[in-house]
């Protein structure tokens, strides 16, 4: 029996194949060797496509590396997401919920998001084009922890401030465990910071 032909792709679904595969180089370079050594050269060698193949896409890198943190936030709200409307469900949401948010911090796309945000500082074009994308993408986290109610026995405008709290204290405890490998403080510091969460809970509660 002749083996049944696969239809031919459209122009469009060969050029988000070819997007996707820049973007996922790009993501994998940035987490591993630094936005800086991420070059054309370098994304197009793990891509496995030419730098002309690149540039029929993107104008420059910098557009590239705009589309690439525009995915990395889609990628990371879509957990964000899945994790929050599952927290119902759990005994103990609080816990579960940091437990993801430090796992999260250590992922490599973080490690890319984290590498975008550093280069941003010194990087104004990158930095204006990075705004609003990443102001969108905190909204919509705030959001979706809202909904979950994770952290409703907090007042209400306390709530994103703790978040944003709890999101720097990882991910500077991620950046730290790349040189600075102590696992064994890893279970105390989640108790002491669920500890202090209980306790600030309990004092910023309206009085009965």
């Amino acid at each position: 029996m002749s083996e049944v032909s696969r239809p031919r792709r459209t122009q469009q679904e060969r050029r988000a194949a070819t997007v996707a595969k820049l973007v996922d180089a790009t993501i994998a370079a940035i987490g591993e060797v630094g936005y800086q050594r991420t070059t054309v050269q370098e994304i197009c060698g793990r891509a496995g496509l030419s730098a002309g193949a690149m540039f029929r896409q993107f104008d420059t890198r910098l557009d590239l590396i705009v589309r690439t943190a525009e995915e990395i936030f889609a990628r990371q709200l879509i957990g964000y997401r899945v994790t929050m409307e599952q927290l119902g469900a759990q005994d103990n949401p609080l816990d579960i919920a940091l437990r993801f948010l430090r796992q999260a911090q250590q992922s490599n796309l973080t490690h890319a998001l984290r590498e975008l945000f550093l280069a941003a500082r010194s990087d104004t074009e990158l930095r204006d084009r990075m705004a609003p994308i990443a102001e969108n993408y905190y909204r919509e986290i705030v959001a979706a922890l809202e909904h979950s109610g994770v952290l409703a026995d907090f007042p209400a405008e306390l709530r994103e401030p703790i978040f944003f709290m709890m999101l720097h204290l990882f991910s500077g405890e991620a950046v730290v465990r790349g040189v600075y490998q102590r696992p064994d403080l890893d279970v105390t510091v989640l108790r002491v910071v669920e500890d202090m969460l209980a306790v600030y809970s309990r004092h910023t509660a309206p009085p009965s």
